[in-house]
């Protein structure tokens, strides 16, 4: 039933789409190599059996507004209304009576083949747009990936408006959604674990008074005399200066500051930060350097991932991701 349920919301996502984007789908059909300015002005009214008192899409609306596509762009934004290559979870969403879109909790613009998103602007590649309207994660490369990653993270398009994951069967979801919301959770729990230890060490704490002494306690304590030294021991004893021990010069693997902590012996030591902020900011450097394939600090994640959950700074069961 809730597949069922699916498939028709899907469906009414790709009606409102068409009916949407019908005379703009007509314009960029005629584009050229270069970038297309379609005055939304002159975009012809939409055929359509709406009640004459209903406002007709908002695209058509805009009498002095004209939207800047790129021929990327143009090409993408004609597969919103296909509903076999649509996708209706973690796609852009149309805005009514607006030429922006929607991903999350931000709006989104589009100039040429750009997205601009809170002030910040990202490449709109080949790759970027597909992984923005399409369910295909087919020929993207590594730039593309990070791109995207980025643009889910500010708008935390991944979350539904009761804030859990829209997680589905799909390979986008498993190989691209999966891994962002991970990073997402980790670096949210992070974050939410050191605002409670700051918040905590503002708080005041304040000393418990002693408890009083019993009666029997205050009795006055009378320190029993030393016995008298024999005359043999009375004699002065003059200490020798014991001789100064040598120290061995130091190298630089050899000495450790008052603020790191030393995991490991030999060629395989890893020098821990004793700050508890430090040891946070370090695994979220030591998780991305992993995300994008380096394997050379494993170790050093895994001894800063033990720390934290000592400290009560991570959840155990959270790992493995």
């Amino acid at each position: 039933k809730q597949f069922q349920n699916e498939k028709l919301g899907e469906q009414d996502v790709y009606e409102e789409n068409v009916k949407l984007f019908e005379p703009l789908i007509k314009e960029t059909k005629k584009i050229n190599k270069q970038p297309t300015i379609v005055n939304v002005h002159q975009v012809p009214q939409i055929t359509s059996s709406l009640p004459t008192n209903q406002q007709v899409p908002a695209i058509q609306q805009v009498s002095y507004s004209t939207l800047n596509l790129g021929k990327i762009a143009s090409k993408y934004i004609q597969k919103m209304t296909i509903a076999d290559e649509y996708d209706n979870a973690f796609g852009l969403k149309t805005i009514p009576e607006s030429i922006d879109f929607k991903l999350g909790n931000a709006i989104v613009k589009i100039h040429q083949n750009n997205f601009k998103i809170n002030n910040k602007t990202y490449k709109g590649t080949e790759g970027v747009w597909k992984l923005m309207i399409t369910n295909d994660i087919k020929d993207i490369n590594e730039s593309d990936r990070e791109t995207y990653k980025e643009i889910m993270l500010q708008t935390e398009g991944f979350l539904s408006e009761d804030g859990k994951v829209k997680s589905n069967r799909s390979d986008k979801y498993n190989k691209i959604i999966k891994p962002i919301y991970h990073e997402y959770k980790l670096h949210k729990e992070i974050v939410q674990k050191t605002d409670e230890i700051n918040e905590a060490k503002k708080k005041k704490i304040v000393k418990e008074p002693e408890p009083k002494l019993a009666k029997a306690n205050k009795k006055k304590i009378v320190k029993e005399p030393e016995p008298k030294l024999a005359k043999a021991n009375k004699k002065k004893i003059v200490k020798e200066p014991e001789p100064e021990p040598e120290y061995e010069s130091e190298s630089e693997y050899d000495s450790t500051s008052a603020d790191e902590e030393v995991i490991g012996k030999g060629l395989h030591t890893i020098f821990l930060p004793s700050d508890r902020n430090e040891l946070v900011k370090r695994h979220q450097i030591l998780f991305l350097e992993m995300q994008a394939g380096n394997t050379g600090v494993s170790n050093e994640f895994q001894a800063i991932t033990d720390q934290l959950i000592k400290y009560g700074l991570l959840d155990e069961s959270f790992f493995p991701l």
